[in-house]
């Protein structure tokens, strides 16, 4: 099975060492692949927009710079660590602009995962001497560090006064864009929704409605005060951050101890329970507030990477059930069997790149044959009955064709979702075998 140390960064650049040569692979087909074929093959894979985007972005990612604005207590670092999904805030402050304003750079080791200017509130600052109001101290620190994104943090719980720190962001955004002619987005996060009362329902899954009601009211207060201050918003969201940390041998944590524990411990902690709260559409709303692709990519790497690997192996079993019907309409019965394997062979052997396994399409047509039964016959012969459908077209033309086509996307369906449990999800043959029986099942009912 796969190598689970295997980084996956290295998956996705493995994923694009493929891509790039996905032409010439295509290219190298056996003479049986019309050139019809081979053309839709490259056109489809090579020409798709969103899986060109995601190629790029790998090499030219950035960790996003974060500008950070919100009352002490509010949460910021227990944000950090649940937009990254891994105890990752209790890095160091690497560099200092002036008082009241750090940057950190939070870190999984080695790697960057975001840049965060982290602010006091303007009703919290104070100016350094009588030359420099705290209002332009602030702005200069943030012009300095040029952010992809603002968020305003406010509390669900503590409906403090923040007209100020409304007014100063408002000041902000629009110094902001006079001076570097771009605009800034604001996102607006009310954190800390796990103690809206009940506070004994910490779980989000079992969220009572009227505690629920509680935290959409909040986000409407708030949303009033923000529209009659006439800060310009990207979006409004209600959070909560809630994680709870064991050291890897199972010992629960305060946070408030986890600077005590040994460095291995810190470095290795591990979620004993999961409270987070639409954090998710979170990084859903700053993915598409930032308008800088290179600070998009990295917020996906930073934190999401396992979702980029799934993402990417989803949609390239869209794309290769669309290219399965397409050759499927061909109206001669029992052509397009082999040419069916070939194109799910490439599918199987993309998804296993993502894993960091480079395997041959003869690997692949092997992982396909071991779906339908001992030396793949029971396969073969589910293909066999696909094509004698097309005998259909003698008595009704295109109604043989039409079965096939379907029939032909979902068994690629099957196919690309055995693969992803397999090779991605770490399943056993076994379990990839009732994976794809359950797809099937799913397909013939839909």
């Amino acid at each position: 099975m796969k190598d689970n140390k295997m980084k996956i960064e290295q998956r996705l650049q493995n994923m694009k060492k493929f891509y790039i040569k996905a032409g010439e692979m295509i290219d190298k087909l056996p003479d049986a692949i019309p050139e019809k074929t081979r053309t839709l093959l490259k056109d489809t894979i090579l020409g798709d927009k969103d899986l060109k985007n995601l190629m790029e972005g790998i090499d030219s990612h950035r960790p996003p710079r974060i500008f950070l604005i919100g009352r002490t207590g509010v949460g910021k670092s227990s944000l950090i660590n649940a937009l990254c999904g891994s105890y990752v805030a209790n890095v160091s402050d690497t560099r200092s602009c002036t008082e009241n304003a750090k940057i950190f750079e939070c870190k999984d080791k080695d790697r960057v995962l975001m840049e965060i200017l982290d602010t006091r509130g303007i009703a919290e600052s104070e100016s350094l001497d009588n030359t420099i109001t705290a209002e332009e101290m602030l702005i200069n620190q943030i012009n300095e560090f040029s952010p992809d994104v603002a968020i305003l943090m406010l509390n669900c719980t503590h409906r403090d006064d923040v007209n100020s720190d409304v007014q100063f962001l408002k000041k902000v955004t629009k110094t902001y864009s006079e001076i570097n002619k771009l605009k800034l987005p604001v996102v607006v996060v009310v954190n800390k929704c796990d103690e809206m009362a009940p506070t004994r329902y910490k779980n989000p899954v079992e969220y009572p409605e009227i505690k629920v009601n509680k935290i959409n009211e909040v986000v409407q207060y708030y949303k009033g005060i923000i529209m009659k201050n006439g800060l310009k918003i990207d979006n409004i969201i209600a959070v909560s951050s809630l994680i709870d940390w064991q050291t890897p041998d199972g010992m629960e944590i305060d946070v408030e101890n986890i600077d005590n524990l040994p460095q291995y411990d810190i470095d290795n902690l591990q979620i004993a329970f999961d409270g987070r709260y639409r954090i998710e559409e979170l990084l859903d709303i700053l993915e598409e507030a930032i308008l800088d692709f290179e600070a998009q990519m990295g917020l996906r790497m930073a934190s999401r990477l396992n979702e980029v690997v799934d993402r990417l192996a989803k949609h390239l079993i869209k794309i290769f059930s669309g290219i399965s019907a397409t050759v499927a309409l061909t109206p001669i019965p029992v052509s397009d069997i082999y040419i069916l394997l070939i194109i799910q062979s490439v599918l199987v052997s993309l998804i296993a790149s993502l894993s960091g396994r480079d395997i041959s399409l003869e690997t692949s047509k092997e992982f396909i044959f071991s779906m339908g039964g001992i030396a793949g016959a029971g396969y073969v012969f589910r293909l066999v009955a696909q094509q004698a459908t097309k005998f259909l077209n003698a008595v009704w033309p295109g109604s043989g064709s039409a079965v096939s086509s379907a029939i032909a996307a979902s068994g690629t369906l099957a196919i690309g979702k055995a693969a992803i449990a397999y090779y991605l999800d770490d399943k056993t043959m076994d379990e990839a075998k009732r994976k794809f029986e359950e797809a099937k099942k799913e397909n013939q009912e839909t």
